[in-house]
């Protein structure tokens, strides 16, 4: 089993401005059952967030006892659960700077994927819910939410110890609450090491420069293929590597791509993480305000769709069969007349002319 430990610990402000409270527990939980499977879960939800960050341990943030504290496990000095304690007292002590009320239960784990360790730090979340018990009596309930991931960490513990990298840890923030999300991103100690947008960008520079080269039959194709992959890949929270994408677009010059991407990147690099919001907009042009809303595939710019830059103008050449039986039939319907000018007149308006 790749789930080598795991703990669970509680961490509640009850109301606001009261006291941090934390509830630890002694001894790990089994890796195994009904654990494993609610760490399953909440991986699957890390990975999947948009909303993840890239970076690394704050190296400015010399009084960040994390690293040390991490490093002492893997040395075999500390116990994983002592030192999951540890992590909980100073999230304590950093959510202790905010008045904001909460309550959360931390999984604190360690996974070895292709006998690289990496280590988790998961909130979870609760939702009350009513539940009709075996007297058929109404009564309040409460389970955990692992759809959604408010809070999270995890780090690359080969890749953190190589120290020549600056995206081997990434954390996940909430957009709602600033306090919790700063008491949240001080407790780790994180610096942002990337700009997944600024990278995302150049990235898809470089393909639309690519595909300007090949045969115009061929162009949907291999941005369909190219966009797929980021895509698949930034699910998985995992990086766009150039070399596996470049494989899959022509076998017979298997590392053309990745040669072309990497020749065109500002910093050479042989894999990035992507954007997902910059791959939506790179796939599907769309806009909206108070009285229009429209989007439709970046494919048909240029073809069923012609854009004046100068006019600031649409042309459709092709619309969706229901929008067009639609135009058709208010075309044809009877065009409104104004209601006030056909409403009799009063016998005081009468006699007022």
């Amino acid at each position: 089993m790749s789930l080598k430990h795991c703990i669970i610990h509680h961490i509640e402000r009850a109301v606001p401005g009261a006291e941090v409270i934390t509830t630890l527990r002694e001894q790990e939980n089994n890796c195994s059952g009904a654990a494993y499977s609610l760490f399953e879960q909440l991986k699957q939800s890390y990975q999947r967030s948009s909303q993840k960050q890239y970076g690394h341990f704050d190296r400015e943030q010399t009084d960040n006892p994390v690293p040390g504290w991490l490093l002492e496990h893997l040395q075999g000095k500390t116990p994983f659960a002592r030192n999951s304690q540890r992590l909980l007292e100073h999230l304590q002590q950093k959510m202790g700077a905010n008045d904001e009320a909460f309550s959360a239960h931390i999984m604190i784990a360690l996974e070895t994927v292709m006998e690289q360790d990496q280590l988790y730090i998961f909130w979870i979340n609760h939702v009350d819910a009513n539940v009709i018990d075996s007297n058929m009596d109404v009564g309040a309930a409460r389970y955990i939410d692992s759809s959604k991931m408010q809070f999270g960490i995890r780090l690359f513990v080969e890749e953190w110890q190589e120290q020549d990298s600056q995206k081997y840890l990434s954390i996940i923030t909430s957009r709602g609450n600033k306090n919790l999300s700063d008491g949240f991103e001080g407790f780790i100690g994180f610096s942002s090491g990337i700009d997944i947008v600024e990278e995302t960008s150049e990235f898809l520079h470089i393909v639309d420069e690519y595909a300007s080269s090949l045969p115009s039959d061929k162009v949907s194709e291999y941005k369909g293929k190219i966009l797929d992959y980021c895509v698949a890949q930034d699910k998985q929270g995992s990086p766009v590597v150039f070399e596996d994408i470049s494989s899959e677009l022509n076998e017979q010059e298997p590392s053309a791509f990745a040669q072309f991407v990497t020749t065109n990147q500002q910093s050479p690099k042989s894999e990035i993480y992507t954007d997902r919001s910059s791959l939506k907009r790179y796939v599907r042009f769309f806009g909206r305000d108070k009285n229009m809303s429209i989007s439709f595939s970046a494919d048909m710019m240029g073809q069923d769709i012609i854009f004046d830059e100068a006019s600031g103008t649409l042309t459709l050449k092709q619309i969706p069969k229901s929008l067009r039986q639609q135009l058709k039939q208010s075309k044809n319907a009877p065009i409104p007349t104004n209601s006030a000018a056909n409403t009799p007149k009063t016998e005081t308006e009468n006699s007022a002319e």
